[in-house]
């Protein structure tokens, strides 16, 4: 009995060795499982190009100068106008004479001119003043003959001749005339007799088309 009791007691310790073995033993570290992570790849539809609105067509500009002079026999009408550009001017020059058909020829010049060719020929007083947009004027046939000597020695001048027109008195007549830029020119004039004299009341209509 006594025996069984010491190795009742040897098992026992033997146990409680064992116990306390396990128990001071490092635990194995445990790993994490690694999850593998796909990388995220988004879908997204491609982004078409805002469609441009086409330009909207501009609108030409349109300016008319009109008016009426009464020309003395042999006088010309002088229709001057600002700016056709920055620092340019306007002239358009009209002299009628009656052919011996009893017809009325009008000869008509078109003028482009800086302003420091207005200043050199001394043409001014044929162009309007600040406030206004427009100036008719009646001038001499010299007066005539020495302003286009002038202007055909100055620089900053552009002459351009327009074809005669021949109608007949009181009925009205256009010329039409474009160049590179796309703009257009339109002279329509209508000589009405004064009287026994031989002059004229000239009505002049200047349209541009820019």
């Amino acid at each position: 009995m006594r025996r069984s009791i010491v190795l009742l007691c040897i098992v026992i310790c033997l146990i409680a060795l064992w116990l306390m073995r396990s128990a001071f033993q490092p635990k194995e570290p445990v790993s994490a499982s690694k999850v593998a992570t796909l990388p995220q790849t988004s879908l997204s539809a491609p982004t078409l190009p805002k469609a441009e609105k086409p330009p909207a067509a501009r609108k030409p500009l349109q300016i008319t100068s009109k008016g009426k002079i009464r020309l003395k026999p042999g006088e010309s009408a002088v229709l001057g106008y600002w700016e056709i550009a920055p620092g340019m001017n306007g002239m358009a020059i009209v002299t009628p004479e009656t052919t011996p058909e009893g017809h009325v020829k009008m000869t008509s010049k078109l003028l482009h001119l800086s302003d420091d060719a207005v200043s050199d020929v001394d043409a001014k007083d044929l162009l309007p003043d600040i406030f206004d947009f427009e100036n008719y004027s009646a001038i001499a046939p010299e007066r005539l003959r020495g302003l286009q000597e002038a202007l055909q020695s100055t620089r900053g001048v552009d002459m351009l001749s327009m074809p005669s027109l021949v109608s007949q008195p009181g009925q009205r007549a256009m010329i039409s005339i474009g160049n590179s830029n796309e703009s257009m020119l339109s002279l329509s004039l209508q000589a009405d007799p004064v009287g026994e004299g031989g002059g004229y009341d000239l009505s002049l209509e200047l349209q541009r088309q820019e």
